[in-house]
């Protein structure tokens, strides 16, 4: 069999005789395929051409073109092309503004009481601050901030004994009574502090909201921010380097073996390198206040070579 196969025939199962109709009940569509349809479109302005060859671009491109002369078009162009000119002429007066501002620009002079009201004002909105830290841990940046702060706030002190802690060390009586004691000025704004003792290990707690904020190093970032002075270090050209010296002193008091502690002691001595005080500047900074404190809670004094023994006996003397 080199040939196709024939199918076999079958009979119509039913013929139809009559011709079957559309209902008239719904509206009717001309055929888009036949010739009186296509000679319709081409009559009308109201259609596309619909040729083959003719892309979808095309194809709109010219139904805009065939109806330009839709009821309200041309106001809504004169409408548009009048809001065009509106922003021209707001970026024009916008730029001239830009430079009589940039040629009448002078660096205000903040003084003193510009200061203490902004002080003031941060300070208002804050409850009293709780302080959580541990009579082994006492954190020594709290005295010096006080002292240095105080012609900008009163950090007035009190104290609480937790259940946790028997008795406190000699370094934290001292501290407690240092704080407690100190002269205040009444002129200043008034910040309190409540300060427990409780054993919570080498992170002091500052208790604000919900979150405490932990580490002794951020509790003196947070207060030198909400205190406007010297000390904070936002703006300070070099204060990458001065967060780097504090989170350098938060792994010292988290430092649990003398080789591990030597390792960041190294970090503060490069630090310091010749100059007065570390970061190698020529005035103090939040960073000497942490490292101070960090190495008087957490050191020996044989542990620090004799540059930073130095620097160490400096940070007595002055701060």
């Amino acid at each position: 069999m080199n040939g196709p196969l024939k199918m076999y025939r079958t009979k119509p199962i039913i013929i139809h005789d009559q011709q079957m109709g559309t209902p008239k009940c719904m509206y009717s569509l001309i055929n888009i395929h036949s010739k009186e349809s296509k000679e319709i479109v081409g009559q009308s302005t109201d259609h596309v051409s619909t040729t083959n060859n003719s892309r979808i671009f095309d194809q709109v491109k010219q139904f805009l073109k065939s109806n330009h002369q839709i009821p309200g078009m041309a106001e809504l162009e004169a409408k548009q092309t009048e809001i065009l000119k509106q922003l021209d002429n707001l970026k024009k007066q916008i730029i001239s503004i830009k430079l009589d501002l940039k040629n009448n620009y002078s660096s205000p002079v903040i003084s003193q009481s510009a200061f203490s009201n902004s002080t003031s004002e941060k300070l208002s909105g804050l409850p009293n601050l709780v302080i959580k830290t541990s009579p082994t841990n006492p954190p020594h940046s709290l005295r010096i901030l006080q002292k240095l702060l105080q012609d900008k706030v009163e950090l007035n002190f009190t104290s609480h004994l937790h259940s946790s802690v028997s008795e406190l060390t000699e370094d934290a009586k001292e501290l407690e009574q240092s704080l407690i004691n100190h002269n205040l000025k009444h002129n200043v704004p008034k910040l309190n502090i409540k300060l427990i003792w409780k054993n919570v290990g080498v992170n002091t707690e500052l208790i604000v909201s919900r979150i405490p904020i932990i580490g002794e190093v951020n509790l003196i970032r947070y207060l030198t921010r909400i205190i406007d002075s010297s000390l904070s270090y936002s703006s300070d050209p070099n204060s990458v380097e001065i967060d780097s010296i504090l989170d350098t002193c938060h792994q010292i008091l988290r430092s649990k073996t003398k080789t591990e502690r030597a390792i960041h002691l190294v970090t503060l001595n490069k630090s310091l390198g010749k100059a007065q005080w570390l970061g190698g500047r020529n005035s103090y900074s939040l960073g000497d206040i942490a490292a101070y404190s960090a190495l008087k809670q957490a050191s020996n004094r044989n542990e620090i070579n004799a540059n930073l023994s130095n620097w160490f006996q400096r940070c007595k003397n002055v701060l």
